[in-house]
């Protein structure tokens, strides 16, 4: 009984001892489970990536073509110069050696790898030059981490024309990174980042190839152990057409401003402008920070897309929603008159017209063609705000035209509502004499107008702009045109209007010798008269210069919208209009003048 008890305690601590082992048995295999079952794929891909590396293969972009097959934006390949410092002992070393050779400094390398990091392959030098290239050959054996890598180039043939409706490519952002547009991107990919190239971005991204390499123990390569080569990205049949493009870029010359020329009917986008411009290929390998700087603060604004983010009071041109509205209310008919003197006294204040000794009895159609301030005032206070805000949305004002470009801003058409909710005050019927002539708080884009010329020109139906015609042999989708319900009495009146603004009145400089061009010129405003009158030398304070156009008279084909800022008088867009209206005819064997007026009118 006494040794019974005298080896309870041993048994005790023995228990103990068992159950701690038993634990330690069972977590050690649980851990063999663990590493050997369970995390086996893991250990697994770790030893390969110690004797193999996966290298990705770009794949092209998809090539963008004008509606003839034109190549409009390509290609082209590249040297891209590849540092893997993963076992680098001396890195210091080896970026001073990778700068002698390549001559240049060492700053822009060593910001490189920062970026990146040391522990995978960094692009030290994108588009490498071929000399630069047989440099790094010739020093091979110096600098084994150093690999030259060909890879595919977005190459802009047009340099800057076009390049806001064609748009820009750039390395991707962390930002962009977090988004679900991005997911399955990696860093250091070349994305879209304006135009069509950012609209279309993955159905114009191929699928990515790649090669599957063995390494040494410093990480570099040995052999090649697999290849899966890449797939390029679908071609995009634009609606552009690249010779009317060229035009309307040599209309322009110096000035700046924004052409837009669409096919009435469907809404394609023959041409758009938007002057000055960029050149994209400056942002395919990563643009210098100095440049960027320089076009991010440049006061003309070049990175802005003019056709659809330039917001312009749209001056006279205004006025062909005026006419139609007033026709259609019954507020006016076609053989109304109204007599102009020159003037006309609104509310204790005086209203000028663009002519100071008046037009006399005028109707419409003339005060369409003589652009009578006079005339819309009376229409516009018989018609009031309401309706001309409700049949300037109608027409496509105060709301995005839906095109297939990204940060399409909408204008402005002001309502009592909009200005009770904005700026806190009631409207003042002062104010709508100046909405009826296209001042005051009313914006349009260049792309708006050109919708609203086509109106008139295609029967009265409102068109959805687009600049994709074909992607991977289809048609996108596009909203088929809808009609507004405007009368035939109405838009022949209307249109007979126009046809006199080129045949007679202020727009004579957009006339052609064999081809009936209807139009409506515009003026808008940037100062106050009297401002304008204290610095009449500064070409910064002169007014916007518009015209909107249709052409021919019986089967319109183009309608045309053209701004040209600080112009001094309409005169100017209409010379520019002339010279896109030549180019258009002249591809279709219609002729036409070659010569411009160099005389500018008033609105």
């Amino acid at each position: 009984m006494r040794l019974y008890e005298d080896l309870r305690p041993v048994q005790s601590r023995l228990a103990v001892v068992q159950a701690v082992v038993a634990a330690l048995i069972a977590l050690l295999l649980l851990q063999f489970w663990n590493l050997q079952v369970l995390r086996a794929r893991h250990f697994q891909d770790l030893a390969e990536n110690n004797r193999s590396r996966v290298v990705r293969l770009a794949a092209p972009r998809g090539p963008l073509l004008d509606r003839e097959g034109r190549l409009l934006v390509g290609n082209r390949p590249s040297f891209n110069v590849v540092l893997t410092a993963e076992h680098v002992e001396d890195l210091d070393h080896v970026v001073s050696g990778i700068a002698r050779t390549l001559g240049t400094g060492e700053a822009a390398i060593r910001e490189r790898l920062a970026k990146r990091g040391t522990y995978r392959p960094v692009i030290v030098r994108a588009d490498a030059t071929v000399s630069e290239v047989a440099a790094l050959e010739a020093h091979r054996l110096e600098l084994p981490e150093v690999r030259v890598e060909v890879v595919p180039l977005r190459y802009y043939p047009l340099a800057s024309a076009a390049a806001h409706a064609l748009g820009r490519v750039g390395e991707i952002t962390e930002r962009q990174l977090e988004t679900p547009e991005f997911e399955g991107l990696q860093s250091g990919a070349l994305v879209g980042q304006a135009g069509v190239e950012a609209r279309y971005n993955r159905a114009l991204m191929g699928l990515d190839g790649y090669r599957r390499v063995i390494v040494n123990s410093r990480g570099l390569e040995v052999k090649e152990a697999q290849r899966q080569p890449p797939e390029d990205g679908p071609s995009l049949t634009l609606t552009l057409d690249a010779a009317l493009q060229a035009a309307a870029e040599r209309a322009f010359g110096d000035q700046g401003g924004s052409a837009v020329a669409l096919d009435p009917k469907t809404g394609e986008i023959l041409a758009m402008t938007s002057m000055p411009a960029y050149d994209p290929n400056e942002f395919t390998t990563g643009i210098d920070p100095m440049l960027w700087t320089m076009l991010a603060n440049d006061p003309q604004t070049p990175l802005m897309n003019r056709a659809i983010q330039g917001q312009y009071s749209p001056g006279s041109t205004f006025k062909i929603i005026m006419a139609t509205a007033a026709l259609e209310e019954g507020v006016i008919s076609p053989s109304t008159t109204f007599y102009c003197p020159g003037y006309l006294r609104v509310y204790d204040r005086v209203r000028h017209c663009s002519v100071a000794g008046g037009h006399g009895v005028v109707d419409v159609r003339r005060a369409l063609a003589k652009s009578c301030n006079v005339f819309f005032y009376q229409v516009g206070l018989r018609l009031e705000i309401e309706r001309i805000a409700a049949w300037a949305k109608r027409m496509g004002l105060g709301v995005p035209t839906g095109v297939d470009l990204p940060h399409e801003l909408g204008g402005l058409v002001p309502s009592p509502e909009w200005k009770q909710r904005v700026q806190k005050e009631p409207w003042f019927p002062g104010e709508t004499v100046s909405v009826a002539i296209g001042q005051g708080q009313v914006s349009a884009t260049p792309l708006q107008m050109a919708r609203v010329a086509a109106i008139i020109a295609n029967g009265g139906r409102l068109v959805t702009p687009h600049l994709v015609r074909e992607t991977g042999g289809q048609r996108p989708a596009v909203e088929p045109p809808r009609s507004l319900g405007i009368s035939e009495r109405t838009l022949e009146v209307v249109k007979d209007g126009m046809l006199a603004v080129v045949a007679e009145g202020t727009g004579w400089r957009a006339r052609l010798r064999h081809v009936e061009v209807g139009g409506k010129t515009g003026t808008t405003q940037v100062v106050s008269r009297t401002h304008l009158e204290r610095a009449p030398d500064d070409p910064s304070l002169r007014p916007h210069g518009w015209f909107v156009a249709f052409a021919p008279k019986d089967d319109p084909q183009i309608a045309l919208a053209v701004l040209v800022e600080h112009a001094g008088s309409s005169g100017v867009a209409a010379g520019v209009a002339h010279d896109i209206l030549v180019r258009f005819f002249a591809l279709r064997g219609r002729v036409a003048p070659a010569e411009a007026p160099p005389a500018t009118v008033g609105d």
